[in-house]
């Protein structure tokens, strides 16, 4: 049974035409884009269009794409139709641009007006198209109709194929493709990592791992497979193993910024905040444009009440986010850790302004979490009764009753409401049984310390490492700095009788 953890709640959103772009960027930083930008944006500036390619007019506004400079990216591409009005490149490009933003029937009525209609990038447009309206069944019929037409480099198509259905994650018609592959092309040199990642989106993760771990024995220097190792061992909670194939990853290329957010994922899910920060940090110096990061380095400086910290951090998400065509799904958690943010910096009514404009934004499956948080907000302002009645209200709706519960209680502790968190703490612990339940025993410990309940803060920290160590280190490391978990409770015992237990001087001899 996997158990809560303390931290705020984040949703794991990647864009997907960031994902679909990324693979770019080695390319936009080579020499040759670099002296095609430079002559470009020097002839601008001097209020000149320079003549260029289709594709290398496409390239830069694909670049511009990426850095969210939407109003460059039209100035490039419609010089390039201006420039070529027959070219593919571009009118693929706005396409893609409009159903980006979700304008779909503008998307189609550009590809239909494209003359060479056999294009390869019309047909997968065409496909992507399908899948956006829903019908990814009838986007893999048309492709395979399509493939009985290809004459040349069908590998090519079918490995293309399999990708655009990946990206979508769709993973059973990806699965399908793979198939057919790997039929007509069995050594196909990508398609070991691409089954394995395939499995990865079916949550096959002990299946996945096993492919991942022969494809880095049979060649250590595969960077991807490091970083999906990495990725498969976080989804299966194993924090430390996910953080050693994240180290493999970034021995081989040090800016590997997928390695350091694998990383940093792992020291986050590990609640090790200031390792995480620290990675999630560099990462966004690589990829400064990162909602998802954004979002997860924000709730480490919420985690570690840093709140001065986070707020500039969560402004800009909100920036980023509303740029993004599925800001009604990105903006709410901005609003919910801004809206913690500002509670904690002592600005109560801008705090309740911005978690009511997230539980408008959201639809009523998910109303419980932005309560849970809006009832945080009361009780740390005091405000016991508004709190009672949100946190009761989150109870009654949310699905993950003991994961809620213990939430609840972590606000209460947090709050300085010791007692009613210890309650609550004492409810999950019967819930999930005495065995399942003793993750909680840390946070008793916590509890009474914070009390001033000399008996029972030791009799409980006594307990808590063998009961869940690492909430155990988070919670009182910095009481005890250099020491092991074991040995906390003798450390305590010392500052509050001034000697060690007769138990820890055995344990020396």
């Amino acid at each position: 049974m996997n158990h809560p953890t303390a931290e705020v709640q984040k949703t794991n959103i990647f864009n997907l035409l960031e994902t679909q772009l990324e693979d770019s960027n080695k390319y936009y930083q080579s020499r040759h884009f670099q002296r095609l930008l430079h002559r470009y944006e020097k002839a601008v500036s001097e209020g000149q269009v320079p003549y260029m390619e289709a594709d290398e007019l496409t390239d830069i506004a694909e670049y511009y794409m990426t850095g969210k400079q939407d109003d460059k990216a039209n100035q490039a591409i419609q010089a390039a139709i201006d420039m070529h009005p027959d070219s593919v490149d571009p009118q693929i490009f706005l396409a893609r641009q409009k159903m980006f933003y979700g304008q779909l029937d503008e998307a189609h009525d550009i590809i239909d007006a494209i003359t060479e209609q056999d294009d390869s990038e019309v047909v997968y447009l065409r496909a992507e198209l399908l899948i956006k309206e829903g019908k990814a069944d009838s986007a893999s019929n048309f492709l395979l109709q399509q493939s009985t037409i290809v004459q040349e480099n069908l590998d090519t198509y079918l490995y293309d194929c399999v990708s655009i259905f990946m990206d979508y994650d769709q993973w059973e018609l990806a699965q399908e493709w793979l198939g057919r592959l790997k039929n007509k092309f069995p050594s196909y040199p990508d398609i070991p990592i691409m089954e394995a990642e395939i499995e990865m989106g079916l949550d096959n993760y002990e299946d996945a791992l096993t492919m991942l771990l022969q494809i880095v024995d049979q060649n250590p220097y595969d960077s991807e497979a490091w970083n999906l190792l990495s990725e498969t061992y976080v989804a299966l909670e194993n924090y430390p193993e996910a953080i050693e194939a994240a180290d493999f990853s970034l021995a081989i290329n040090p800016q590997d910024a997928s390695a350091m957010l694998m990383k940093a994922n792992a020291y986050l899910r590990s609640e090790m905040l200031e390792e995480a920060a620290q990675l999630y940090a560099r990462y966004l110096e690589l990829q400064p444009d990162d909602f998802n990061a954004q979002i997860s380095l924000a709730a480490c400086y919420v985690n570690d009440d840093r709140f001065k910290d986070a707020l500039p951090l969560l402004e800009k998400a909100e920036q980023n986010a509303r740029k993004l065509p599925n800001s009604e799904t990105n903006l709410p958690q901005v609003y919910m850790q801004k809206a913690l943010a500002l509670s904690r910096l002592g600005r109560f009514d801008e705090a309740i302004a911005t978690i009511t404009k997230a539980k408008e934004m959201v639809d009523d499956s998910l109303q419980w979490k932005y309560d849970l948080a809006e009832a945080d907000i009361y009780l740390h302002e005091k405000k016991t009764q508004q709190a009672d009645e949100l946190f009761s209200k989150a109870l009654a709706k949310s699905p993950q009753k003991e994961e809620t519960l213990f939430s609840i209680a972590i606000s209460y502790s947090n709050a300085g409401q010791n007692e009613i968190a210890i309650d609550l703490f004492n409810d999950v612990w019967n819930i999930y049984g005495t065995e399942e339940g003793k993750f909680v025993v840390p946070y008793i410990a916590n509890c009474y310390q914070q009390m001033n309940d000399t008996e029972n803060y030791l009799a409980y920290l006594k307990l808590a490492p063998f009961c869940d160590r690492e909430a155990t280190r988070r919670l009182f490391a910095d009481r005890f700095p250099g020491a092991d978990p074991d040995d906390y409770y003798a450390y305590a015992f010392r500052q509050i009788y001034g000697v060690f237990p007769k138990s820890f001087h055995d344990k020396q001899d």
